[in-house]
């Protein structure tokens, strides 16, 4: 039985290329309002630092057709996407 061997170094470039395909795909003119972070978790997590509601609505919309969701966590709100959204994307 041949086992899979873990390499790091592409896990890290597969992992930085989904989080530019997700940051590509955000509101470009919103991008210095919100804050984009690749989590240990297999997400890309954003958090608004400070959101017009209408603007709130165009990310909320980008974020669903990637198949993200809006998290309420008290003072920790943001949007949760999957990396395995990138896998799918052109």
């Amino acid at each position: 039985m041949k086992t899979k061997r873990f390499n790091k170094n592409k896990e890290k470039r597969d992992s930085k290329e989904a989080h530019l395909k997700i940051v590509n795909q955000l509101p470009q003119d919103l991008l210095d309002q919100i804050t984009v972070l690749l989590q240990d978790s297999g997400t890309v997590s954003i958090s608004p630092k400070k959101l017009t509601r209408p603007d709130w609505i165009r990310i909320n919309d980008k974020v669903k057709e990637m198949g993200g969701e809006w998290v309420s966590h008290g003072q920790f709100n943001h949007w949760s996407i999957p990396l395995s959204w990138t896998r799918y994307c052109a």
